[in-house]
């Protein structure tokens, strides 16, 4: 019997961790796992950031957002993974349930879906976001799932806190999905301006070290 080559499976591999790695889609620079909050509305924001994915995957990201009313935000993204020579898309658009506190927790309400170009099918997600401010920073937890085209559903987890430290803000945080090895990752953003912010991440993924660096201009 002819054993079939796995060669083909390479590309929907290393895509498919990078998609692990950014699996809450459209969450606040630096941070993966993603907040409760929302722009103002009338107003939005660009992303961009480059990452060093499992499985040495190069992925550039480019990701727009606009809040057209109190509460709702619409997002989008776009990321080219330049080792497997691929392109995917997101469109999403998040709840905030109720208006965010100084010092309490507030919930919101994320669903999305992906594509990959030249694949057939999208991957629909949902994520119920919780977040909890407090004079010792921003707690956050992320639970969702996802179901590939074709697939079975699969359970989504995050965890993550930040707080400001000097002139920059650190967060921690913990992701995965059921049955997969979590990402743990630290991170710093810092903003040159009121608008504009640089940022990037350290984290590691089943002995794999994880990179990515970026930005963030509000408007």
């Amino acid at each position: 019997m002819k054993t079939p080559s796995t060669a083909p499976l390479l590309p929907r591999l290393l895509l498919a961790a990078s998609l692990l790695a950014c699996g809450f889609a459209n969450a606040g620079r630096p941070l993966t796992v993603d907040d409760a909050n929302t722009d103002d509305a009338g107003s939005g924001h660009v992303e961009g950031w480059y990452a060093r994915q499992p499985g040495r995957a190069n992925t550039f990201t480019v990701a727009p957002a606009y809040a057209p009313i109190d509460g709702l935000e619409l997002g989008a993204s776009v990321t080219r993974d330049r080792t497997a020579a691929s392109t995917s898309q997101s469109l999403q658009a998040k709840w905030r349930i109720t208006p965010s506190l100084d010092n309490g927790c507030n919930p919101a309400a994320v669903l999305g879906a992906s594509q990959t170009r030249g694949q057939s099918g999208t991957t629909p997600y949902l994520n119920g976001l919780l977040t909890c401010n407090s004079a010792l920073g921003s707690t956050h937890v992320n639970l969702g799932a996802q179901r590939a085209s074709g697939g079975p559903g699969v359970g989504t987890w995050g965890l993550a806190h930040e707080r400001e430290w000097g002139p920059v803000t650190v967060h921690a945080e913990a992701f995965g999905q059921r049955l997969a090895k979590p990402t743990f990752q630290i991170g710093a953003r810092k903003d040159l301006s009121p608008s504009l912010q640089l940022d990037a991440t350290l984290g590691r993924n089943n002995r794999q070290g994880l990179v990515s660096v970026g930005f963030k201009q509000s408007f």
